[in-house]
């Protein structure tokens, strides 16, 4: 049993977004078998009600409250002090005080840091703990692709941030005894990138898990509301709103031209604008927070994830899959999972190839079945939970391994 101190930039639970189901499998997993303090940020009130749950699960609980509109004001200090806005996001001052004081009275064998943003809560002195750094996924290289296709202005604020983001992360890396992130392709990737900065460093893959009792087509025996589709996810965030627009006006528009009965359902909570707006058009309804995904994902017939930009393992595609579902998707969101195209998953890139696709499994209720099998018995194989956990818990007694030799030398 290691006495461990697991930081993140965001409060663990209720995992309803896509970086909260990694962390909070995590934390709920170490805290079975170590003795955990945590600490992370809230960015959103009603996920105060939530830490109490978590001080009963951990050592010790502390936690800073923080807007959206606040930590994008604070990352603004990024370009006076020539740092990443990411790095700057989070006013960390005083929470690093309450993590310095934490280190004081408790004594610790390991650092767990979620997300490379979490790297700015540590006081300075940190009396030589091995720190191991889960960044999930290289997000400087998310910034890099949203460059691409960006505005001027916004293509050079994008690019800005894929440069000193990177340094940042090749920091962050280098300060720490071990770093995983979600996937063997993004580790991979990770250490390209690390090498091109001088650093090398053990990286591992550790890919997310699916709860398949959970999401579990068993426990929702509803027949699926013909020619529903979803997308399920954050709809604050870019690569979602991205997807889901381009997949309303490019694809949607061209399946009711055809047949009018088709709906296009969005959910997941934040909303943005631009997202609230979509709901104005025919055939799109915008659920916003649903109490229960797995139960909204059974009551349609398709599963999209059409996005552009996508790092690392998609959540959204897993659990579409583990409930028996036909996903169709771009090569990117595949990325990580590497399900097998036609079979277990359905891979289109151009607006025509997913009107083709989705049209070609609408109206054939054997494809469907066929497909959606195949993906659940393929997530049950390859994305368990459990094994994430031997992978962790093996990855974590080798980094404390290498650190007790390395103090005994």
């Amino acid at each position: 049993m290691a006495r461990i101190l697991f930081l993140a930039h965001r409060i663990p639970f209720p995992p309803n977004k896509g970086d909260k189901i990694r962390s909070w499998h995590f934390l709920k997993h170490l805290c079975e078998y170590h003795k955990v303090h945590a600490g992370f940020f809230v960015d959103d009130e009603q996920d105060l009600q939530h830490v109490g749950y978590l001080q009963t699960l951990c050592e010790s609980v502390e936690y800073s409250f923080a807007t959206p509109f606040k930590q994008k004001l604070s990352s603004l200090s990024g370009f006076l002090n020539g740092g990443s806005l990411t790095e700057n996001a989070y006013p960390s001052r005083v929470f690093r005080r309450k993590i310095a004081a934490l280190l004081n009275e408790y004594e610790v064998d390991l650092i767990f840091l979620y997300s490379a943003a979490s790297f700015t809560f540590l006081p300075f002195d940190r009396s030589g703990t091995p720190i191991l750094t889960d960044f999930v996924d290289v997000d400087s290289a998310k910034w890099r692709a949203y460059s691409n296709t960006a505005s001027f202005l916004m293509s050079w604020l994008y690019r800005r941030e894929a440069e000193t983001l990177a340094k940042f992360e090749a920091l962050v890396a280098h300060e720490s005894a071990a770093s995983m992130v979600v996937s063997k392709d993004e580790a991979e990737f990770m250490r390209k990138s690390l090498s091109d900065h001088g650093i090398l460093v053990p990286v591992e893959g550790i890919e997310n898990g699916v709860d398949i009792d959970v999401f579990s087509p068993e426990k929702h025996c509803d027949t699926p509301i013909a020619k529903r589709i979803i997308f399920t996810g954050a709809m604050d965030y870019a690569p979602n709103v991205e997807a889901v627009v381009w997949f309303v006006k490019e694809v949607l528009s061209s399946l009711r031209q055809r047949d009018n009965d088709i709906e296009f359902h969005i959910a997941g909570r934040p909303v943005s604008p631009v997202v609230e707006r979509l709901a104005n058009l025919p055939g799109v309804r915008v659920l916003g927070g649903v109490n229960d995904m797995a139960a909204e994902i059974a009551k349609a017939e398709i599963v999209v994830a059409p996005l552009k930009t996508a790092r690392g393992i998609q959540n959204k595609v897993l659990e579409g899959m583990a409930m028996a579902k036909p996903v169709v998707c771009t090569g990117a969101a595949n990325e990580g999972i590497g399900a097998p195209d036609s079979t277990a998953i359905a891979l289109a890139e151009t607006s025509d190839a997913f009107v083709s696709v989705i049209e070609g499994l609408l109206y054939s209720e054997q494809r469907r079945r066929a497909m959606g099998l195949e993906a659940r018995n393929f997530v049950a194989r390859h994305f368990s939970w459990q094994s994430a956990f031997q992978k962790l818990d093996d990855y974590i007694a080798r980094t404390l391994d290498a650190e007790t030799q390395t103090s005994a030398s």
